[in-house]
């Protein structure tokens, strides 16, 4: 299928009737904290969105422990997804019923215009939030540069109620979030910077931010490090998985905010992580709702990246029998 067949023509995407009133109300609810899941992008098997399962795995993860969803972020294979793509799928799952305030946005791409339109297009559905990562082609931007992406997006926006959240992912980006670049963002936008996703895995660096920065929703990209991190501060976690477990990761964040002891989940949650991790992450999610779901489908991913093979799904799937996984 050729790439015009994949990007919806505008007279193709859905319209929404909502009224500007109803949608201010909607993204007023919007609340930062807990568990989110960075959510996969089903494809089918020309490599066009799959609506139908992109909805359901997006409300099962709501109703088994996440607190919301970002869509288009670096496990939705967000880098492989035109502007136009991304919006047509926000665009179906809030027709679905999908509340816009369970939703963050991934709005990052190398040209500033698709960005904006992209935020732009979130506004006017009811979302507040997005998740942007720094340009990433051009290596080793200054911060006055980074600076003035940041700030072009949202003034060019132009919504004072859109929350900001910078992602901080060196080794996929190759260009961090400096304390430079969010203390000058904080003087002139500081009602939009919400927060920051520190995906390095690094529990120094997300500690560093939490202390620096006790007013934003700090939240470390890794459900290892979510206990810790609520006990220091942060905000939750966007964590992949989440994708496949949700209910554990949430069950966590539930526990801590009851003021009950969370270490045995915790420590459970760690050990579902750390099996995952031994392989490609996009694609031994997807295997995982493959093979437990009986729906090869699941095992379709944008090239370049590709599924597991047989081999790898089956040592995945023994590893995770051993320690009673089960996909809730």
């Amino acid at each position: 299928m050729s790439t015009s067949a994949w990007d919806m023509s505008d007279s193709e995407t859905l319209s929404l009737a909502m009224q500007s009133d109803e949608i201010t109300d909607i993204a007023d609810t919007v609340n930062l904290e807990g568990v989110w899941a960075p959510c996969l992008t089903p494809i089918h098997a020309d490599l066009s969105i799959d609506d139908a399962r992109l909805f359901d795995h997006v409300d099962w993860l709501l109703s088994n422990g996440c607190n919301g969803i970002v869509l288009f972020g670096t496990t939705g294979e967000a880098a492989s997804f035109s502007a136009t793509e991304r919006m047509r799928a926000l665009e179906t799952l809030i027709a679905r019923g999908i509340s816009p305030s369970r939703i963050v946005v991934g709005n990052g791409f190398t040209a500033i215009s698709d960005t904006v339109q992209v935020t732009k297009h979130a506004v006017a559905q009811g979302c507040r939030a997005v998740l942007m990562i720094p340009p990433f082609y051009f290596k080793d931007p200054t911060d006055f540069g980074l600076i003035s992406t940041y700030r072009h997006v949202i003034d060019e926006t132009n919504c004072p109620e859109l929350k900001v959240l910078l992602y901080h992912f060196p080794r996929m980006s190759t260009v961090p979030i400096s304390y430079q670049l969010i203390d000058a963002l904080i003087e002139s936008h500081g009602d939009v910077i919400a927060g920051l996703k520190d995906s390095t895995g690094d529990w120094e660096s997300v500690e560093s931010y939490i202390e620096r920065y006790p007013d934003l929703a700090i939240f470390p990209g890794t459900d290892a490090l979510l206990l810790k991190g609520l006990r220091a501060g942060g905000a939750g976690t966007i964590t992949a998985t989440a994708d496949i477990n949700p209910h554990g990761i949430g069950h966590v964040f539930d526990l801590w905010r009851q003021g009950e002891q969370a270490e045995k989940t915790q420590t459970r949650v760690e050990a579902i992580r750390s099996i995952v991790f031994e392989y490609p992450l996009a694609a031994a999610l997807k295997a995982v709702h493959a093979n437990y779901r009986s729906d090869s489908s699941w095992n379709r991913l944008r090239p370049p990246l590709v599924a597991l093979s047989d081999a790898d799904q089956a040592a995945l799937m023994n590893s995770l029998e051993q320690v009673e996984f089960q996909l809730a």
